[in-house]
């Protein structure tokens, strides 16, 4: 189990209504998912991820293949472990078990360094504006191209 983090508590309230209000001015059935196909609006189960991916890092000016699921894993696993827990660092137990491992070593093993930030916040965050200078023009071609989907 992992947290809902108010960041992205927030970008799914933000999803769900602007999802729910397209639904309502086209008359669309209700989905059972949380992210129904775009292209149908049906739900359905997903099955390959890596197209997706490779649709939205083209779109961002990268090479299909470029990003995949376990660059997620890892951005959040770093993101976590410089994170507050009743007010003093996550432990690394705690954060291997939020990402479904056993035990400890693998995460002390390829993040042990994190243990030496001194910046800690209280939650998870992504924030978009501290990259916008290396991102540059591939954040502007992420917005989405029909705003009735995302806000």
């Amino acid at each position: 189990m992992v947290p809902l983090w108010p960041q992205l508590r927030d970008v799914l309230h933000a999803y769900l209504n602007v999802r729910t209000a397209a639904m309502v001015l086209h008359d669309a059935p209700a989905s059972a998912l949380l992210f129904p196909s775009f292209r149908t609006g049906l739900a359905g189960q997903l099955m390959e991820v890596r197209k997706i991916f490779d649709r939205v890092a083209v779109r961002a000016g990268w090479q299909a293949g470029d990003i995949r699921s376990r660059a997620l894993r890892h951005s959040y696993c770093a993101s976590r472990l410089q994170t507050l827990d009743a007010g003093a660092p996550v432990s690394l137990f705690t954060v291997a078990r939020e990402m479904g491992h056993g035990g400890d070593s693998l995460v002390r093993r390829i993040y042990g360094h994190l243990g030496d930030v001194h910046h800690r916040a209280a939650a998870v965050e992504y924030r978009v504006e501290q990259h916008a200078a290396v991102l540059g023009d591939r954040l502007t071609a992420l917005r989405p191209a029909d705003s009735r989907i995302l806000p």
